[in-house]
Formats: C-alpha cells, sequence, structure tokens
C-alpha cells in the first residue's frame, strides 16, 4: 500500500504584474528584434537625459570638480552622450576614432582633477550603468521586442573602448607632468587653464563629428556603409 507524500506541490511564482520585462539580448533572426536604427534613434531621444543623469550623479561624488571643471564634466557628457547612438550606427567607423580621442582626453582631465585611475574609469561605469538602466526602464521599440545581440555588443564595446582610452589618456598625462615628454592627446593640457583648454579640444572634436556627419557615412574602402 502506498502512502501519500506530506510534502506541499510546490507552486511556481508568477512574475509581477506591473513589472515591466527588461529587453533581452537575443539573435534578433526573422525582424523580430530592435534594429539598428531603432536603437539609434532611441540613444538620440534619450541621449539629453542621460547627460544630465550622468552629471548629476558626477556631481553628488564631489570629487576634482573645482577651477571650473564642473562645467567641463558637463560638457563631456553632452559630447560623450551625443556621440554614442554614431558609434553603432552607420557613422561607427568614422567616429571610432573621435570616441577614442574624447575617451583618452576625459582620462587626461581626470587626471588633472587629482583622480585616481580607477576613478576615472568609475564614473565612466557610472555611464554603462545609466545607459543599461533606461534600456530596461524604457526599452527602444515595443518592449515586447528584445534588443538585438548585434546591437548589444556595438553599445558594450563602445563603452568599452571609453573605459580602455580613458586609463590610457590618465596614464599619458601623468607621465607627461612628471617627465614632460610627448603626451600624446594629454599633452594639450600642459597649461594651468586646464579647462579652457580642455574645451578647445572638445569644440574641435565636436566640429569634426559635425563634418562626418554632414559628409554622410563612408566605409573604409570608399563606398557605402550598411546600416
Amino acid at each position: 500500500m502506498h502512502g501519500t507524500s506530506s510534502a506541499a506541490p510546490t507552486q511556481e511564482l508568477e512574475p509581477t504584474k506591473d513589472r515591466t520585462e527588461a529587453p533581452r539580448p537575443t539573435e534578433g533572426l526573422g525582424g523580430t528584434s530592435v534594429t539598428s536604427p531603432e536603437i539609434v534613434a532611441w540613444l538620440v531621444e534619450c541621449g539629453p537625459q542621460l547627460a544630465d543623469h550622468w552629471v548629476h550623479e558626477l556631481r553628488a561624488r564631489d570629487v576634482g570638480q573645482g577651477n571650473g571643471i564642473a562645467k567641463v564634466l558637463e560638457d563631456f557628457a553632452k559630447q560623450l552622450v551625443g556621440m554614442l547612438p554614431l558609434t553603432i550606427g552607420p557613422y561607427r567607423e568614422q567616429i571610432r576614432p573621435l570616441w577614442d580621442r574624447a575617451a583618452v582626453l576625459y582620462g587626461a582631465v581626470a587626471a588633472k582633477r587629482g583622480l585616481a585611475a580607477g576613478e576615472a574609469i568609475e564614473e565612466l561605469h557610472v555611464l554603462r550603468e545609466l545607459v543599461i538602466r533606461e534600456l530596461y526602464r524604457n526599452p527602444p521599440g515595443n518592449c515586447s521586442a528584445p534588443l538585438s545581440l548585434r546591437e548589444f555588443l556595438r553599445l558594450s564595446r563602445s563603452l568599452d573602448r571609453a573605459v580602455t582610452h580613458a586609463s590610457v589618456g590618465h596614464t599619458d598625462a601623468l607621465f607627461f607632468e612628471f617627465f614632460e615628454g610627448d603626451g600624446g592627446e594629454a599633452a594639450v593640457l600642459a597649461g594651468d587653464d586646464v579647462a579652457g583648454e580642455t574645451e578647445s579640444q572638445l569644440d574641435e572634436i565636436r566640429g569634426e563629428v559635425g563634418e562626418i556627419v554632414r559628409h554622410g557615412p563612408q566605409r573604409t574602402d570608399g563606398g557605402a556603409t550598411e546600416n
């Protein structure tokens, strides 16, 4: 004779009804995922809000913000967040060198602000967290459509490149300061007016970005780029 089990049957927990499902990266087969133009448009639309939130987070840390640097951080936020959609769209090959240059400059300024390399990297990780958080909170396109793996990786690689080149810029700035050698991009910050020199470099980068956008995307082999 078989006895009945005393254990209660397990019940699957149902997801909270009012929770918005996060966009999950997928291969995006069959045109069911968020496309490159959609994620680019989403980044453009959310850009000003992301920049404002990033500046707010940096100000809350109150680290290395003297001598007009607070204004410089605002300009960096607008420039980097504004360039981010271009790094994953059809302009990505042309924009990548300028994206790297802006990140190197960010790292160099961080060194001038008295930040350690890890602190500069952490500030860029704050931007990464804000982008990912917004993707979860307010996903592009149809909320039921997942973000394609290709676009997710492109976005992640762009942010990774910024972190890497910011670290390079920080190291170069310290090298230039201590050895007065060729500091590369960091050499532009050799003077005392860090804010003014940084603004000049950002203006130059901004102008080059504008030229690229005006002339349209081009492949390195001279052909038209694919989206």
